[in-house]
């Protein structure tokens, strides 16, 4: 098989993202303003980079009422080879490992999820919308590099420490300082309780000063993104009696439309503690 640069883009893109369904590779490379106009390319591309070894596929589950979904891509031993062939690093040390691809179904949504808000935040900055500076992911968070560098809760002498979904950077045209946010997607599993232990670390966070010393600011956002209307209401109650405030918006994932991102930002959210919804940007 000779790689094509968009086979080379496929694989960088799943390398980078850690695990892409076909739909997200199509919208995001071999995207139209036809939706799935490109269909066809795209999964013969993806079934020869599968049938070659460069990436590997996990089983497509069923869900009750919507049938197959759409196959979720990894790397793959090949694919980590043209990895490290570009990066020049060897394949020990460029982050993929084959045990990285035996992952649970939760796992695989919750990151999909995840990927469809970097996905859209990504197109609208190759759009000029804005710039897309900075993104630190949950894997980044876990290193040693960063894990001195997130919220955390005090239960007596334990530390608990809490890692964000993400953090990004966007810089908007004609501004000089770029907007700061912190990620999380939520997708129905975590109790009031634990999501509550959540805001309150990124209240302190900010109240601190550490958010400021760590990342310049103390003025980030918390982008929570949720399953549903009435989870986002639940979770805005939540927030709101332990002292969220403006700096804690919420939005549905629907918002995220990887077919139409667009949409985001004329997109309305809710925010703590006020009763009228705002864009992402006025």
């Amino acid at each position: 098989m000779r790689l094509t640069h968009r086979d080379k883009d496929i694989i960088r893109a799943i390398y980078r993202f850690r695990l892409l369904s076909a739909h997200q590779i199509e919208a995001w490379l071999f995207h139209s303003a036809k939706r799935h106009s490109k269909q066809t390319v795209c999964q013969r591309r993806l079934q020869l980079l599968y049938h070659h070894g460069f990436i590997d596929r996990l089983p497509s589950p069923v869900v009750l009422g919507e049938g197959r979904q759409p196959y979720v891509y990894v790397l793959d031993t090949k694919g980590a080879d043209v990895i490290a062939a570009e990066t020049g690093e060897d394949r020990a040390v460029i982050g993929w490992r084959p045990q990285q691809n035996q992952v649970g179904f939760a796992f695989v949504h919750h990151t999909l999820a995840i990927n469809d808000v970097r996905l859209v935040l990504s197109r609208l900055s190759e759009l000029g919308h804005w710039q897309l500076t900075t993104w630190i992911d949950e894997a980044d968070f876990r290193s040693a590099a960063y894990q001195d560098r997130v919220p955390y809760r005090m239960r007596g002498a334990r530390v608990t420490r809490i890692l964000p979904d993400a953090y990004f950077q966007l810089q908007l045209p004609h501004q000089d300082q770029p907007a700061h946010f912190f990620l999380e997607v939520d997708q129905g599993t975590m109790d009031n309780s634990r999501w509550q232990d959540k805001m309150k670390a990124y209240a302190q966070f900010r109240q601190s000063g550490l958010s400021e010393k760590l990342y310049g600011t103390r003025h980030f956002r918390l982008l929570a993104v949720v399953s549903s209307e009435q989870r986002l209401q639940n979770l805005k109650r939540a927030t709101e009696k332990v002292g969220g405030d403006r700096y804690f918006w919420f939005t549905t994932q629907s918002a995220f439309d990887i077919w139409q991102p667009e949409k985001l930002p004329t997109h309305l959210w809710d925010i703590a503690a006020q009763e009228t919804t705002q864009p992402l940007f006025d």
